[in-house]
C-alpha cells in the first residue's frame, strides 16, 4: 500500500482571479454546498474514539467523506455493506477512497486482483471514486517508468469503470521534481486517458512543487475532476489553515468549470490547533467564501 508522505520544503506564489466562469451552475445544479472531508485529517481521533469523531464530523456539516487505508477488503475494519450501512445511519455517504499500489508488471496476476477485489468492494461501498493515494518513488527510476506507470492508471481506470466507478491520482511533491528533463506529473498527465484517468490536485503539494494551481487546469484542462483543498505554509514546512498560506483559493475556483470539477475534500496533515477545530474553521471557511458556488 501506499503511505501519505509529508511535505518537502518548496514554496511558489499564485495570482488572484475573482471571476466565476459562464456555465458554472450548468456544471454544479445544487445551490447547496457539498463540502468533502478526506478523513486521514482526523485520523488519531478515529483510532482514539472512532464513532465520536465520525458523529462530530457529519454534525460540522461534512456529509461527503473520502476513506483511507482499505486493507483485506474492509474500510476501517468494516465491510464494505457494514461501513455503508454505518455511514446511512449517520446520515452520511463514503464518496471516494484513498487507496494503491506499488508499480505492477502487465502480467502481476496478485497486483490486479487486487485492484479488481479494491474496484469492486468500492463499488459496494457506493462509492464514486477510486483513488491512487501517491507516488510509488521508490519504483520510479526513469520517463519510462513514469510511461508504464501511466500505462497502469488507464489499466485501472478500466477496471474502475467496470464497476461503474472513476479512477483518480493524488498527487504529492515528487512528481513535480524533473527526471531526465521532464516533470514526471506533466507526463503522467499526456499519457492517460481522458475519460479513464483525473487527477485529483493536492492544493499544496503542487505549490510546493513549484508551480500554480489554476495555470496546471488551464494547460491541461478537463484532467482535474477532483481535488484535494489544503493550503501551503509559506515557511514550506507543512500545510497551514485556509487563507494562511500559499494557495490562492479564489483562483482555482475560478476555473472550476475548466477543471471539469466534479468534487473537492478537504484534507488537512499537520496542525496548529486540534484536528476538529480545524475541521470547523475550514467549513466555514468555506460556507463563507463568496467564489465557493456550491
Amino acid at each position: 500500500m501506499v503511505t501519505r508522505r509529508g511535505f518537502l520544503k518548496t514554496s511558489a506564489a499564485v495570482a488572484a482571479l475573482s471571476v466565476m466562469p459562464k456555465g458554472f451552475a450548468a456544471v454544479f445544479p445544487s445551490k447547496e454546498k457539498a463540502i468533502g472531508v478526506q478523513l486521514y485529517s482526523v485520523r488519531d481521533d478515529l483510532q482514539k474514539d472512532f464513532d465520536g469523531t465520525m458523529k462530530a464530523v457529519v454534525d460540522m456539516g461534512y456529509k461527503r467523506l473520502e476513506s483511507f487505508g482499505y486493507r483485506d477488503g474492509k474500510f476501517f475494519g468494516k465491510t464494505p455493506v457494514e461501513m455503508k450501512k454505518y455511514l446511512d445511519d449517520l446520515g452520511a455517504k463514503m464518496t471516494g477512497s484513498h487507496t494503491g499500489s506499488r508499480l505492477l508488471e502487465a502480467n502481476d496476476t496478485e497486483g490486479w486482483d487486487f485492484w479488481k477485489k479494491n474496484a469492486a468492494d468500492t463499488a459496494e461501498l457506493g462509492c464514486k471514486w477510486m483513488i491512487q493515494a501517491g507516488y510509488p518513488v521508490r519504483d520510479i527510476q526513469s520517463i519510462l517508468d513514469v510511461k508504464r506507470l501511466a500505462d497502469q492508471f488507464n489499466r485501472c481506470g478500466e477496471i474502475a469503470r467496470a464497476n461503474g466507478l472513476k479512477f483518480a491520482f493524488h498527487n504529492h511533491v515528487e512528481e513535480f521534481h524533473e527526471l531526465e528533463g521532464q516533470i514526471p506529473y506533466d507526463v503522467m498527465i499526456e499519457n492517460t486517458e481522458k475519460d479513464l484517468v483525473t487527477f485529483q490536485i493536492d492544493t499544496a503539494q503542487l505549490v510546493y512543487g513549484g508551480f500554480k494551481c489554476d495555470d496546471y487546469v488551464r494547460r491541461y484542462p478537463g484532467r482535474f475532476a477532483n481535488w484535494h483543498l489544503k493550503d501551503a505554509n509559506p515557511d514550506g514546512e507543512g500545510s497551514t489553515e485556509f487563507g494562511k498560506g500559499l494557495v490562492d483559493f479564489e483562483a482555482l475556483f475560478a476555473v472550476a468549470e475548466l477543471a471539469g470539477l466534479e468534487d473537492y475534500y478537504v484534507e488537512q496533515e499537520r496542525y496548529n490547533m486540534a484536528p476538529l477545530d480545524a475541521l470547523k474553521y475550514y467549513y466555514d471557511f468555506l460556507m463563507n467564501a463568496p467564489y465557493v458556488k456550491w
